[in-house]
This record gives C-alpha cells, structure tokens and sequence, in this order.
C-alpha cells in the first residue's frame, strides 16, 4: 500500500473505536397500559416523562418529545443506525415500570397486580421532514408538555 496515496489520520481519530454517527433512525413509540385501564394521573405523567428523560440521557438516545394519556404513551426518539429499537423500548418500558410502581403503590391496587405495561406496543419510523408535525399532533392530542431537546 502506497501511504502516501492515503490521507492522514489524526491522533483523535486511531483512539476512538466507536463510529461517528451524522444520521439518526427517528421513530414514534406507543404502548399502552396492561389492559388499557387509563390509571395514569399528572403525577405518574410527570414521574414517567423524567424516568423516560433520565434513561435516555444514561443510554444516550435522543428523546424528541413525550406524550401521555390516561392509558397509553407515545415517545418520539432518534437513534443511532447501530441502536436496535426493540432493545431501547425494553429498557424503557422495564425501567419505567419497576421505578413507578415503587413511586405509586397505588398502581398495583387499580392494575391488579405487578405489570404495568401491556406486552405490545407500536412503531412508527418518522422521516425528518415529519418530526414537527408529528410533535404538534402529539401536543394537540394530549397538551403541550415541557420542551425537550431537539434531536439531529
């Protein structure tokens, strides 16, 4: 091999072994609550979207904006193309589900037992084009929530 035909590496460069990413795999997340009873209240709105927020910035995945009803949850989420989607949604709906019914016994009383999330759930891939307009439908359909950062 001619080196000299080669571009230079820099030293930044040959100690990074993780590829840099400039894309991101945006999609929106919907699951619902174990039989669709709407037991989710303010309080356990407020509580999941900071467990869902602090998660994400632990696994570093880019969380666009959140939405809560009374028995469901979307999450609009960017990733990285190496990050598998259904692994991300089983350390959210796992995380989410063990620190809220610590928080909220009274979860385990109206769903009857230890399960929070139904085993289902929805996804959407979203193109960039559409991730305002996703945003808007999910602040008209379930009011406007804190602001989040805006993912790449």
């Amino acid at each position: 091999m001619d080196r000299a035909l080669a571009p230079p590496l820099e030293q930044s460069l040959l100690n990074r072994w993780e590829p840099m990413y400039r894309s991101r795999l945006h999609y929106l997340v919907t699951w619902s609550t174990r039989g669709r009873k709407p037991v989710l209240r303010e309080r356990h709105a407020a509580s999941l979207e900071a467990l869902i927020q602090k998660t994400c910035e632990e696994r570093e995945y880019a969380l666009v904006d959140m939405a809560t009803g009374l028995d469901h949850v979307h999450v609009l989420i960017g990733l990285r193309p190496a990050q598998s989607i259904s692994s991300v949604i089983r350390e959210l709906k796992g995380h989410a589900s063990v620190e809220l019914l610590s928080r909220h016994p009274e979860l385990r009383v109206w769903l009857r037992g230890n399960l929070v999330w139904d085993e289902r759930y929805a996804v959407e891939t979203v193109s960039s084009s559409r991730i305002e307009r996703v945003r808007a439908r999910m602040r008209s359909l379930h009011g406007g929530g804190g602001e989040l950062a805006r993912a790449s």
